[in-house]
Protein backbone atom coordinates (compact mmCIF):
# COMPACT_ATOMS: atom_id res chain seq x y z
CA UNK A 1 0.00 0.00 0.00
CA UNK A 2 1.50 3.37 -1.06
CA UNK A 3 1.49 6.42 1.13
CA UNK A 4 -0.72 9.31 0.05
CA UNK A 5 1.70 11.99 1.26
CA UNK A 6 5.37 11.76 0.47
CA UNK A 7 4.95 8.87 -1.93
CA UNK A 8 7.29 8.64 -4.90
CA UNK A 9 5.92 10.48 -7.94
CA UNK A 10 5.19 8.55 -11.09
CA UNK A 11 6.26 9.64 -14.57
CA UNK A 12 2.81 10.80 -15.71
CA UNK A 13 3.43 14.50 -14.95
CA UNK A 14 7.01 14.76 -16.22
CA UNK A 15 6.27 14.90 -19.95
CA UNK A 16 5.94 18.46 -21.28
CA UNK A 17 2.85 19.16 -23.38
CA UNK A 18 3.27 21.23 -26.51
CA UNK A 19 0.45 23.04 -28.27
CA UNK A 20 1.56 23.67 -31.88
CA UNK A 21 -1.82 25.17 -32.85
CA UNK A 22 -1.34 28.01 -30.35
CA UNK A 23 1.79 29.41 -32.00
CA UNK A 24 -0.37 31.80 -34.03
CA UNK A 25 -3.64 33.53 -33.45
CA UNK A 26 -5.40 34.98 -36.49
CA UNK A 27 -2.17 34.85 -38.46
CA UNK A 28 -0.23 36.87 -35.86
CA UNK A 29 2.33 35.33 -33.55
CA UNK A 30 1.41 35.18 -29.89
CA UNK A 31 3.71 36.81 -27.37
CA UNK A 32 5.97 38.78 -29.69
CA UNK A 33 8.67 40.40 -27.55
CA UNK A 34 8.27 44.14 -27.32
CA UNK A 35 4.68 44.12 -28.57
CA UNK A 36 2.51 46.80 -26.96
CA UNK A 37 -0.05 45.57 -24.47
CA UNK A 38 -3.45 47.23 -24.49
CA UNK A 39 -5.33 46.97 -21.22
CA UNK A 40 -8.05 49.53 -21.91
CA UNK A 41 -10.52 47.24 -23.69
CA UNK A 42 -12.98 47.48 -20.78
CA UNK A 43 -15.08 50.59 -20.18
CA UNK A 44 -14.08 52.85 -17.33
CA UNK A 45 -15.91 52.50 -13.99
CA UNK A 46 -17.54 55.88 -14.57
CA UNK A 47 -19.06 54.61 -17.81
CA UNK A 48 -20.32 51.43 -16.18
CA UNK A 49 -21.76 53.03 -13.05
CA UNK A 50 -25.38 54.02 -13.35
CA UNK A 51 -25.81 57.68 -12.52
CA UNK A 52 -29.55 57.74 -11.97
CA UNK A 53 -31.06 60.42 -9.81
CA UNK A 54 -33.01 58.96 -6.91
CA UNK A 55 -35.76 60.39 -4.74
CA UNK A 56 -36.54 59.20 -1.23
CA UNK A 57 -40.07 57.84 -0.79
CA UNK A 58 -41.86 56.49 2.26
CA UNK A 59 -44.07 53.46 1.65
CA UNK A 60 -46.53 51.88 4.07
CA UNK A 61 -46.53 48.11 3.65
CA UNK A 62 -48.50 45.36 5.27
CA UNK A 63 -46.39 43.02 7.43
CA UNK A 64 -46.97 40.13 5.01
CA UNK A 65 -45.62 42.17 2.08
CA UNK A 66 -42.57 43.23 4.05
CA UNK A 67 -41.92 39.64 5.11
CA UNK A 68 -42.13 38.55 1.46
CA UNK A 69 -39.55 41.15 0.38
CA UNK A 70 -37.27 40.22 3.27
CA UNK A 71 -37.40 36.52 2.39
CA UNK A 72 -36.89 37.17 -1.34
CA UNK A 73 -33.99 39.54 -0.63
CA UNK A 74 -32.35 37.03 1.70
CA UNK A 75 -32.54 34.37 -1.05
CA UNK A 76 -30.90 36.77 -3.50
CA UNK A 77 -28.39 38.03 -0.92
CA UNK A 78 -29.35 41.68 -1.23
CA UNK A 79 -31.16 44.22 0.88
CA UNK A 80 -34.96 44.39 0.84
CA UNK A 81 -34.77 48.07 -0.18
CA UNK A 82 -32.61 47.23 -3.22
CA UNK A 83 -35.03 44.47 -4.23
CA UNK A 84 -38.00 46.84 -3.91
CA UNK A 85 -36.16 49.44 -6.03
CA UNK A 86 -35.53 46.86 -8.76
CA UNK A 87 -39.15 45.66 -8.71
CA UNK A 88 -40.50 49.21 -8.91
CA UNK A 89 -38.05 50.13 -11.68
CA UNK A 90 -39.02 47.05 -13.72
CA UNK A 91 -42.71 47.83 -13.22
CA UNK A 92 -42.21 51.45 -14.29
CA UNK A 93 -40.24 50.45 -17.39
CA UNK A 94 -42.82 47.83 -18.37
CA UNK A 95 -45.60 50.39 -18.19
CA UNK A 96 -43.72 53.02 -20.20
Amino acid sequence: MARAIGAKANNSMKRKISYPDLDELNGEPIGTPGAPVTLDFLPSPEQVRQTLRTVKVTVDLEPASLDYFRRAARRRRESPAALMRRVLQAHALAGA
